[in-house]
């Protein structure tokens, strides 16, 4: 099965605000993640690893569409690029984690991945433009779709050709830089290093890959330097226009108001976890006033609206967090309003519930973060892209 676009994010939801403790977004706050995320960094993931994996993938479809042209989907074949691709980064990094090879750990265990740089990346593909626009829909196909009608893609290979039979016939890839000389020997070596051409391609990828003008990401790449220090730095400001401008402050405003609400939701757990440990939440507490109630109290919530669509109910939930934020005193009054949030949310896996007492041993209190919104892949592709 492959991932649709719904699919895709949720997959991301389940990961994208994972705490140092390694909890989820038990309280909703990814719809906020994605807003921002969305519309500064189009086509990015916290799935991703290497800004090269995306040509990695065209490299493998480009190789399909070589070597079968059939009527069905070779789906076998392409894993066994992607596990040669895979094998390949390791004989150049190296067998040990930490690397950003996807499947690693299961490839070193001569097993398949389950989860395929494909899927992590087709929406990439899709998004900076490095798939071709279907002449009958108007924007790039799905990989289900690719699969399913293998063959319109798969018997004519450059240009678009009229068939009594399909009508269309497409092509796939958009302008894709060759692959490396070796790209298809199992016994060489892959790396993640980006060549002048491919940087230059993806450069222009990434210009592409916003409606009405070009993405914060797309100018941030053109500065061919590495990224600045933080999302909200002067230099990312300047590249801002005025709407862009208080957009940027009011994602740092509620990625704080959101740590705030995360450090209350941790302090309830682990008050109803351990109550002789109530010290503990209060000073996490504390801590977490100390550096964002600053920002998280200049939020105009009622203005979110123009960059977060579809709040629902996260606006009420957040004017309490607010609210609350604004005098930092006792929290046992939001308890109700946590727990019934949670519960919406996550049902009988809801870690404020009663019965719930087997669930929090397994947990614990780690530093609840602020949306970071992708910002860490974003730098680690700005400095592959200015190398």
């Amino acid at each position: 099965m492959w991932l649709s676009q719904t699919e895709r994010r949720a997959a991301e939801a389940a990961l994208s605000e994972v705490q140092a403790d390694g909890a989820r977004d038990e309280l909703g706050f990814g719809v906020v993640h994605f807003a921002y995320a969305d519309r500064f960094f189009p086509g990015t993931s916290v799935l991703h690893t290497s800004v090269r994996y995306s040509l990695f993938v065209c490299w493998a479809y480009l190789e399909l569409l070589q070597r079968h042209r059939g009527v069905s989907f070779p789906s076998n074949v392409l894993a066994d690029i992607e596990d040669r691709t895979g094998r390949k980064l390791m004989e150049h990094y190296g067998r040990g984690d930490g690397n950003g090879i996807i499947g690693g750990r299961v490839l070193r265990a001569d097993r398949r991945p389950v989860t395929r740089p494909s899927r992590i990346y087709w929406n990439a593909l899709k998004t900076w433009g490095l798939l071709a626009t279907n002449f009958a829909t108007g924007s790039p196909p799905n990989q289900s779709d690719v699969h399913r009608r293998w063959s319109d893609f798969a018997i004519v290979n450059k240009g678009l050709e009229v068939d009594a039979v399909q009508s269309v016939r497409a092509t796939l890839l958009d302008d894709i830089p060759p692959p490396p000389a070796d790209w298809s020997r199992p016994s060489a070596a892959l790396s993640f290093e980006l060549p002048p051409g491919e940087r230059k391609r993806l450069r222009k990828a990434w210009e592409r890959s916003s409606n009405g003008g070009t993405s914060l990401l797309s100018r941030l790449a053109n500065r061919l330097a590495p990224p600045p220090a933080s999302m909200y730095h002067a230099d990312v400001l300047a590249l801002c226009d005025p709407d862009e401008t208080e957009s940027l402050k009011r994602a740092q405003q509620v990625a704080s108001l959101v740590c705030i609400g995360r450090t209350l939701y941790a302090a309830m757990v682990n008050d109803m976890k351990d109550g002789s440990n109530a010290a503990a939440s209060r000073r996490a507490l504390d801590d977490v006033l100390s550096v964002h109630q600053k920002h998280a109290l200049a939020l105009n919530i009622e203005k979110l609206r123009d960059d977060v669509r579809k709040l629902n109910g996260l606006k009420e939930f957040l004017d309490l967090i607010q609210e609350w934020a604004n005098s930092g005193g006792d929290y046992s009054g939001l308890v109700h309003d946590f727990r019934v949030r949670e519960y919406s949310l996550k049902d009988s896996r809801a870690l404020l519930l009663d019965k719930s007492s087997a669930r929090r041993v397994l947990w614990s209190f780690g530093t609840p973060q602020p949306l970071t919104y992708r910002w860490g892949n974003v730098t680690g592709f700005l400095n592959e892209i200015a190398a």
